[in-house]
């Protein structure tokens, strides 16, 4: 492959090589407008400035995953929080989606430090690493994993949601998902029957469906087997909302004959009849909480630190979609 110059950005974008020059080395002589466009264009095309090329702008690179609809709510909110703390520190943004690993190094090289949102996959974490600026990943890390991470306290809302459905009376809960790769969903699953173990005779069963296992066939099968449950505890909004109106279809009602928790408390939840028992997840709190330990890993002082986990605690949102059975 052909290596990217100064001239291959300048023809790209018709300005002149020491316009180019200036705008990725930092110094004044072209106009912001342009020195965004070099930048933007010299990213595009793959161009790598020198590892020791220290950015004049404060500028922090936040890297989004491939589109994600379940969790894109949740991501705006982050976005909103990471930009109101940054704002206040002086530093600009720039967002990123889904970069190659080799852009992923030359987007790390044109910023101060990183955040991480959602689930990369390792060629791309170890590019970015490589760069040897700081980075904070906002969504779940491999074990031990040397990178600061913020999360929701999932095993914890788990066990929470589990502990309030007991305490309604409910002893057989089901927790409906898809995949059982997504750490934070198994998590709460986890904690859910952490919770349960404390009543000899409650118990938990999952519920996953896909398009070869419709959820109405997997329900459908605990019913005949004697063993449906009297809750659900869905692994996020979306598929609660989902679930809500498959039981209707089925001709279940909510509450009355099978309870539904949701988890995120995205617009979603109240767009529906019952609307529903949800956790709220702080996503604008976790993406000032990104920010503000970005911040600390970018002082020279600090860097020796551990890695640290930071998981902010979701909120227990009632409605009228859990039915009281005592």
């Amino acid at each position: 492959m052909k290596k990217v110059t100064l001239q291959d950005i300048a023809d790209k974008l018709g300005v002149s090589k020491f316009a180019v020059s200036r705008a990725l080395s930092g110094k004044d002589g072209v106009s912001e407008e342009t020195r965004l466009r070099i930048e933007g264009k010299a990213l595009e095309m793959g161009y790598l400035r020198a590892a020791d090329m220290i950015p004049a702008q404060k500028v922090i690179q936040i890297v989004f995953a491939e589109h994600d609809p379940v969790n894109s709510e949740l991501w705006m909110q982050m976005q909103n929080g990471i930009q109101f703390e940054a704002a206040a520190a002086g530093y600009q943004l720039h967002t990123h989606w889904a970069p190659d690993a080799e852009r992923a190094q030359a987007i790390a090289l044109s910023g101060v430090g990183i955040i991480l949102v959602g689930q990369h996959g390792t060629e791309i974490v170890s590019a970015l690493g490589a760069s040897g600026r700081a980075m904070v990943r906002l969504g779940w890390v491999l074990p031990l994993e040397q990178t600061d991470q913020v999360s929701g306290a999932d095993h914890e809302a788990g066990n929470a949601v589990g502990q309030y459905l007991l305490a309604r009376g409910h002893k057989r809960v089901g927790f409906v998902h898809g995949s059982r790769v997504l750490r934070g969903r198994m998590e709460r699953l986890f904690g859910l029957r952490e919770a349960l173990l404390a009543d000899d005779d409650a118990s938990v069963c999952e519920i996953q469906f896909n398009a070869d296992n419709p959820f109405a066939q997997s329900f459908l099968g605990l019913k005949a087997e004697g063993d449906m449950p009297t809750a659900l505890f869905c692994s996020h909004d979306s598929l609660g909302v989902f679930v809500v109106s498959e039981l209707h279809r089925l001709g279940y009602r909510v509450p009355e004959d099978v309870s539904v928790i949701g988890y995120g408390d995205f617009a979603a939840a109240t767009q529906i009849s019952p609307m529903l028992t949800t956790l709220r997840l702080p996503g604008g709190d976790m993406g000032i909480a990104a920010l503000r330990l970005l911040l600390e890993r970018m002082d020279a002082d600090r860097r020796q630190l551990p890695p640290r986990r930071l998981m902010l605690v979701p909120e227990l949102i009632e409605r009228d979609s859990v039915a009281d059975l005592r």
